[in-house]
């Protein structure tokens, strides 16, 4: 037997993301709970459209990513376009070389006192980039910045990647990692986002281990880059070792869901 342990990213880091998703786990707790959220995969099924184009088109997939995270409807979130990029080819002979991703996508607060999100119109050309960019930015709006994270300042953006895993779209996180693209001739950034891969992976395979569904662990693998496979498999082998920690997590949402169920009953008027 191989005498190394499978590790995929040091032990810290997996108990980070633990400590992470049970503050999620008990803060999100409007029903966001994992045995009960679907894991989104880049398919048909689960994104549909009726021909839509542009910005129509987007409005259309963000919908669908707000009800898969199930947004409250009493939370507004405008969709706006971002103005278009500038090329970076300015002529044949002269080409801006970008050190840095530009932001694939924005949140703010807007004059109207609604929540603004912004996309890089670009992204209609790369559905799955739009989508984990739009969940990026609704968990911005759902974990806004603020005191009580369990996350230092500086790891708030990572916090928000993991969320993106926590919302159930590890696959679209995973596959949309920020690396430098090259034909030979010019160089330029696609994806986004901030954890390393392996981070994204070990999230992605946390969140199938709390809900515990082998259906989503094959279905995952098969979404997955090819290249990413392999580390994603050694990712479970990893978790194996915080298995008294996933069950006590799995326990919590049970534990939270039946609270949740229990107080979106309402009595019935008694009899007179």
């Amino acid at each position: 037997m191989w005498p190394f342990a499978a590790r995929i990213v040091d032990d810290a880091t997996v108990e980070w993301q633990l400590q992470a998703f049970e503050w999620l786990l008990t803060h999100l707790n409007d029903g966001l709970a994992i045995a009960g959220t679907t894991l989104v995969l880049p398919d048909k099924d689960h994104f549909a459209s009726d021909g839509e184009t542009g910005h129509a088109l987007a409005l259309r997939v963000f919908a669908q990513v707000k009800s898969y995270i199930r947004v409250d409807d009493d939370i507004v979130i405008d969709l706006v376009q971002q103005p278009q990029r500038r090329s970076s080819i300015v002529n044949e002979r002269v080409a801006l070389e970008h050190d840095q991703p530009e932001p694939l996508g924005t949140c703010r607060v807007n004059e109207a006192g609604n929540w603004e999100i912004s996309y890089d119109p670009d992204l209609l050309k790369d559905p799955e980039n739009l989508i984990s960019t739009f969940a990026h930015e609704i968990g911005h709006v759902l974990i806004p910045l603020s005191d009580e994270l369990p996350v230092e300042p500086q790891e708030y953006e990572f916090l928000i990647d993991l969320s993106v895993a926590f919302f159930g779209f590890g696959v679209f996180l995973s596959n949309t990692r920020a690396e430098r693209m090259t034909d030979g001739s010019w160089s330029w950034w696609k994806g986004g986002g901030y954890l390393p891969i392996n981070d994204r992976l070990m999230a992605t395979a946390l969140f199938i281990s709390l809900k515990r569904d082998e259906r989503d662990k094959t279905a995952a693998e098969t979404f997955l880059r090819p290249q990413w496979r392999s580390t994603f498999r050694k990712a479970f082998r990893q978790l194996e070792r915080f298995r008294a920690e996933i069950d006590r997590l799995r326990s919590l949402d049970r534990e939270l869901s039946a609270t949740r169920l229990a107080q979106d009953v309402v009595p019935s008027a008694p009899q007179t």
